[in-house]
């Protein structure tokens, strides 16, 4: 039967890559060949109940024995020297914890933006308000001070089970608490979909570790993904 980490590194890697994945209990699966298939050969996860191999299926067999020697190096936390040429490392993490602040706070700070909030979005990113205002980006949360859209959570990918977070604050607008309270109010909408929140970041990228860890989020896995 396929652990709760497993089951969110399934849900993590469907969404982002729009593939299909049978379930993850053996330690090397192949990508289900109707779905869609992605640039990386192998995406390979360190997870508290073992690393798992995820082939895209048409790798043949030497080329796959190669690429796992590369894993351990690609793994290694924090990165150990140079990156690795065609080699992207991220980790994922999961709601398991209580953010630093509290709810009452995070609705005070953030609130949902409608349509009436399109002129906001478009000041924040130019000629990205189609983009945001699909049906499949919803919720949109913003901090919004004097006028401005200052920070912008959205979901960034969505399927049937789980949503993932996109966040984006203005660089003059950072450390103010305005992401973490986007992220939660993000996130209890999402619960309230009965879907499973996910948030993900480079593995090189600390300020969003230490928000997501802010959030409450915590690693349930360590991915690595080779397109070479």
């Amino acid at each position: 039967m396929e652990s709760t980490d497993r089951t969110l590194l399934r849900l993590h890697v469907e969404a982002v890559w729009d593939v299909r994945l049978p379930s993850l209990v053996l330690t090397d699966v192949e990508l289900l060949p109707d779905g869609s298939q992605p640039s990386w050969k192998l995406c390979a996860a360190d997870q508290a109940s073992g690393r798992v191999y995820l082939w895209r299926p048409d790798v043949p067999t030497m080329e796959r024995e190669a690429l796992r020697l590369r894993g351990s190096a690609a793994l290694a936390f924090p990165p150990l020297g140079a990156p690795l040429p065609g080699v992207h490392r991220e980790v994922a993490l999961s709601l398991v914890a209580s953010p630093r602040s509290d709810q009452a706070t995070a609705r005070s700070i953030a609130r949902p933006l409608t349509e009436k909030d399109r002129s906001l979005v478009e000041a924040f990113e130019p000629d990205a308000h189609d983009y945001y205002f699909r049906p499949e980006r919803q919720p949109l949360i913003g901090v919004v001070i004097s006028g401005h859209l200052l920070s912008l959570a959205h979901s960034s990918r969505r399927t049937p089970e789980a949503c993932e977070l996109g966040i984006d604050t203005r660089a003059f607008a950072r450390q103010r608490g305005y992401a973490l309270a986007a992220t939660m109010v993000w996130t209890q909408a999402i619960l309230q979909e009965r879907l499973v929140p996910i948030y993900s970041a480079d593995a090189s990228n600390t300020v969003s570790l230490r928000l997501a860890d802010a959030a409450g989020y915590r690693a349930f896995a360590r991915l690595a993904t080779f397109e070479q």
